[in-house]
């Protein structure tokens, strides 16, 4: 009976194209991996942007900048109080608060700025916070609660429309209570280290029709006879 096995030199071919087919499905799987990751952190840092400009939006869309005790702050300029990251914004706001939050008032004050972000590996990747006071009729200062909104954040730009021209910076004021007609907010995030290419910016653009409030008529004197 004539039997015919696998000599050692068929085997080694074998093992080798084995060996190469292996390497190829496993690049193929590692590739396919690496884009679905990227895919995910593409998706989460998209949903991330959204909520941040969508809660920056949704304050700017409620302003209530009308004057008196409690609605008498809008202030922007272009270099935070704070921070070493340019951009600041101040203005108070009918922002209905969060569901699992019990409300203290209808008018809250908020403030957007950069701070410092101690989980970035870049010096110029900070984080955008949203720093919010609900009782503004407090006898002492209250120490305003601070939000994480977006990480990687290099700067923010601030601008009012004031009918004709874009203005970097407003201050409302008693002896000046104009209100811009728009406010436009761009969110830059921060290049990665090495990179030369732009990153787009956040941009929020709000209409503005909230209105200055008049000062009540001071109550009239009695016996005094009315002013026609």
């Amino acid at each position: 009976m004539n039997r015919r096995a696998f000599t050692l030199l068929e085997l080694v071919l074998a093992t080798a194209a084995c060996a190469v087919l292996l390497a190829a499905l496993y690049g193929l799987f590692a590739k396919a991996v690496h884009l679905r990751d990227d895919a995910t952190a593409r998706t989460r840092a998209a949903r991330v942007q959204a909520r941040a400009a969508g809660v920056l939006r949704n304050d700017l869309r409620n302003a209530l900048v009308s004057g008196g005790t409690l609605a008498a702050v809008l202030k922007s300029s272009q270099e935070s109080p704070g921070g070493s990251f340019p951009g600041y914004l101040k203005f108070t706001t009918t922002t209905t608060p969060d569901v699992n939050e019990v409300p203290d008032a209808d008018v809250q004050q908020v403030e957007y700025y950069v701070v410092t972000d101690p989980a970035a590996t870049a010096e110029n990747a900070g984080m955008l916070v949203r720093a919010r006071t609900r009782n503004l009729l407090a006898t002492t200062t209250e120490v305003a609660t601070e939000e994480p909104l977006l990480a990687g954040v290099e700067s923010l730009e601030v601008q009012f429309f004031d009918g004709t021209d874009w203005q970097d910076s407003w201050e409302v004021t008693t002896d000046d209570p104009t209100l811009p007609e728009a406010v436009r907010v761009r969110i830059l995030p921060a290049r990665a280290a090495g990179s030369t290419k732009a990153v787009p910016p956040i941009e929020v653009l709000v209409p503005w029709t909230t209105e200055a409030a008049v000062e009540p008529p001071a109550p009239a004197t009695e016996g005094a006879t009315p002013t026609p």
